[in-house]
């Protein structure tokens, strides 16, 4: 169990700083987050707070498409989604005097390609702590095993319509597009395989 603990909160370390190199080098983050983006821009509130909302709404529409409320589930979905909220709108703050912001577009590029990587091994830690998720990956297992007949794949395309149309609907707001570009492509694209070559480089034991 404090193995499983350690591997948890470093795995929350490693998403949120991911998420945040994402941001700041500004060529594309991952959908979520995008939304956040999106939704902070448009309802002109912190990205934490933003990020925060948008994982109550997700946790919402969990409940209703599970036809159950999981106290247990909720609880560990809010004791992950705070931390991680927050922890990524403060490292974005941190690092918005750092060199990435003034560096050509192939350092940018290099380090949001990493970013994105360094989300996905993040999620395969996590998961294999499996102690608690955020309420965006309770959405993708919900689909998964209750209306896509366990296709993973389906089921992820299916929940990135979310922030995908949180992205779209803040665009025709502000005329503005938040969080894309190739870091959103290679997170639809290539968190799924990257998560699974972690589980299999990294970790022995089958996840249940």
């Amino acid at each position: 169990m404090k193995s499983r603990l350690y591997l948890l909160v470093f795995s929350l370390l490693l998403n949120a700083l991911g998420n945040a190199v994402a941001i700041t080098t500004n060529l594309g983050a991952n959908p979520w987050t995008a939304a956040g983006q999106g939704l902070a821009a448009t309802f002109d509130i912190s990205l934490g707070t933003a990020l925060v909302s948008f994982g109550v709404f997700v946790l919402l529409l969990n409940s209703l498409l599970a036809r159950e409320i999981n106290f247990r589930r909720i609880i560990g979905n809010f004791l992950f989604m705070f931390p991680f909220s927050y922890l990524v709108d403060w490292i974005v703050t941190c690092l918005n005097d750092s060199f990435l912001l003034t560096s050509n577009l192939y350092v940018k590029l290099i380090f949001n390609l990493l970013a994105i990587t360094t989300i996905a091994i993040a999620v395969a830690m996590y998961q294999q702590a499996n102690l608690i998720l955020h309420p965006n990956d309770e959405l993708m297992f919900t689909l998964r095993f209750k209306y896509t007949h366990g296709n993973a794949t389906k089921a992820q395309l299916i929940a990135y319509m979310l922030p995908l149309s949180i992205l779209v609907l803040a665009f025709y707001i502000n005329d503005q597009w938040f969080g894309v570009g190739i870091g959103l492509v290679a997170s639809l694209f290539l968190q799924g395989p990257i998560v699974d070559l972690t589980h299999k480089i990294f970790f022995i034991k089958e996840l249940k």
